[in-house]
């Protein structure tokens, strides 16, 4: 008896190891083929979140979403690049946190011009002093 459990808890050890290790190793999807679940430009989906969090939440969130929009800023100081789409003047933005394969694609835009990519909508951030910045990860441009 003392056999048996023993193999058991071994077998269930051996089991618990493996799926950590495949889970530990995954790759998130490459969202450079992924079709686009909704495509809106950076105005209307900023507003959609100040307007409506609760309701935007539910439409944009763990969705893939493509984004057109005036390239305000491109910070290329830190891992993921972000590129920050909104209209000047506005302290609102989108922010774009740009897949790490796809991270030096940036230089195909310009600040000021517009652009648009395509990302995993996680979300929106708002405050009264500095506006809502709304997350996109995993950014990819669309050309």
């Amino acid at each position: 008896m003392k056999r048996i459990v023993i193999f058991v808890v071994l077998i269930l050890v051996g089991l618990a190891a493996w799926f950590g290790l495949k889970e530990y190793n995954r790759k998130n999807k490459d969202l450079a083929g992924e079709q686009a679940a909704l495509t809106i430009n950076a105005a209307d989906l900023i507003a959609a979140f100040e307007k409506d969090s609760a309701s935007a939440n539910k439409t944009y969130v763990d969705k893939v979403v493509a984004v057109t929009g005036r390239v305000n800023n491109i910070n290329t100081d830190g891992n993921p690049v972000i590129i920050t789409l909104g209209e000047e003047g506005k302290m609102s933005t989108v922010q774009c946190s740009m897949d790490s394969t796809h991270a030096s694609d940036y230089k195909s835009i310009a600040v000021g011009g517009n652009a648009k990519l395509k990302g995993m909508c996680t979300g929106a951030f708002s405050d009264p002093m500095f506006g809502t910045n709304v997350q996109l990860n995993r950014c990819v441009i669309q050309k």
